[in-house]
Order: C-alpha cells, then sequence, then structure tokens
C-alpha cells in the first residue's frame, strides 16, 4: 500500500519509493502533506503520478479525509485545525485538483485510465 502522507514524512525521496514498490503495489491512498486535500501542499503530484504510472498500477487511488469534527479521528492523527469545512469537501478539492493531473500522466505513459479519474 502507499500512503502519500506517510511517505512524505518517512522516505527520503517518495518518487523514488514508489519505483521501487512497483509491482507489489495494490493499493494508493493518497493525501495532502498536511492531511488536507491533494494540490493545497508541496508534494509534487505530477511526479508521484508519472513515477506510479511506470509500474503499471491501474487500481483505485483513494483520497484520504480528515476533519476536525470527528474528535475520535482528530486526537488519533493529530488534528488540531480545520482542514476543510467537511471531509467531503476536502475529497472534492482533492479529486478536482487530482483527476486533470491524472489525465496527463495517463495520456504521457499511455496507461489504462483509473477508475474514477
Amino acid at each position: 500500500m502507499l500512503d502519500t502522507y506517510h511517505m512524505n514524512i518517512e522516505e527520503a525521496d517518495p518518487y523514488a519509493a514508489v519505483t521501487v514498490a512497483g509491482a507489489h503495489i495494490k493499493h494508493v491512498q493518497v493525501s495532502g502533506t498536511n492531511r488536507g486535500a491533494p494540490g493545497a501542499d508541496h508534494f509534487d503530484w505530477p511526479r508521484f503520478f508519472a513515477a506510479l504510472a511506470t509500474t503499471g498500477y491501474s487500481g483505485a487511488i483513494c483520497i484520504e479525509s480528515f476533519t476536525a469534527q470527528n474528535e475520535t479521528i482528530a486526537t488519533a492523527a493529530s488534528i488540531w485545525r480545520p482542514l476543510a469545512p467537511s471531509q467531503d469537501a476536502l475529497a472534492r478539492d482533492g479529486l478536482s485538483y487530482l483527476r486533470p493531473v491524472i489525465r496527463r500522466i495517463d495520456a504521457a505513459h499511455l496507461t489504462p485510465r483509473r477508475r474514477g479519474a
């Protein structure tokens, strides 16, 4: 499983880690580097998806969304400020940013389009 939030803090080169994981990737979970929406952070999303495209992965890409309104999750994930008005808004914002990025990468790498992208 790839988890971009944790890759950002645990991998020296998260993009190289995608390539190393290669054919072993079974699930991809994305979140901004601040646990917010992808695209509203400093992660190089085009570079990430270009690396992912080289692996042949064609499964789902899931946006992991958190909200400070759920006290149990907020405490467990150390969320102390609003990341978005709601989990749904975070997911919508992330999808709005990621869809065109993924489409450009897919077109450049001629890979099958991912479900829901």
